[in-house]
């Protein structure tokens, strides 16, 4: 019975009758001109335009010194693109390309980068290739002016019923966004985490917990506590022992 399998077994006998035999200098042309060939279309391939979507890398210029962006900007933007095959191999792989450079303005509150700012950088750095469109359309950005304040500090709320405490350094400046450093409390607690042991009179070492982006002169401070003098009941009067 002929079947497809016989059918195929036929096919792939008369497909390499003509190879066998021959000399090792035989399969070394026919593997050079395959790979002539290949190369031959890889070359016409890249030669055409594409559109593909690629993540490109951003690098961003603003004014650092007196603003700070209150959420992460991104490092990659991803955009659909239009090119020569060479030119997106390249921005895909990453050989010899550059961040796009985008400058936003950093003014206090939300911000929306418009298409025509990200789409020149863009186009700038993939070196003309159109970026036809990118996810979002626009880049949402929320900056805040850098402020700076001095502040000084204090046991956790419970403790301080409790204890006396002196601190070294007696005041920490902290530097961040206005919005977060104007809503710190004064004076700054210590974390309840970081106390020590109770009726420890030695120095501790105690770690500062900031907020998000928030800076500080130190990043530890040296703590010595001091159990406060029980107060008196009421009707009762603090009796004193001394020596005749």
């Amino acid at each position: 019975m002929d079947g497809p399998l016989n059918r195929a077994t036929r096919l792939v006998s008369w497909f390499v009758r003509p190879f066998a035999g021959q000399e090792p200098s035989f399969y070394r042309a026919v593997t050079a001109c395959l790979l002539a060939a290949g190369l031959f279309w890889q070359m016409n391939a890249l030669s055409k335009n594409y559109t593909t979507r690629l993540t490109y890398p951003i690098a961003w210029q603003y004014d650092s010194v007196h603003y700070v962006p209150l959420r992460p900007l991104p490092e990659a933007l991803p955009v659909t693109v239009t090119g020569q095959g060479w030119r997106l191999l390249r921005a895909n792989m990453g050989w010899g390309t550059q961040p796009a450079v985008l400058r936003p303005v950093p003014l206090p509150g939300t911000r929306y980068l418009p298409p025509d700012a990200w789409r020149r950088g863009l186009e700038t750095a993939l070196e003309g290739m159109q970026v036809s469109e990118w996810a979002g359309d626009t880049l949402r950005l929320t900056f805040d002016r850098y402020a700076t304040r001095q502040l000084s500090l204090a046991l956790p709320r419970d403790s301080a019923r409790y204890y006396s405490a002196r601190f070294t350094p007696r005041y920490v400046t902290f530097r961040g966004p206005a919005s977060v450093i104007n809503n710190l409390p004064d004076p700054f607690p210590i974390p309840a985490s970081e106390m020590p042991a109770p009726d420890s009179d030695d120095e501790t070492d105690v770690t500062l917990q900031l907020p998000a982006r928030v800076r500080a002169s130190v990043q530890k401070v040296s703590l010595t506590q001091k159990r406060r003098a029980a107060a008196p009941r009421p009707g009762q009067r603090r009796v004193s022992s001394y020596t005749h």
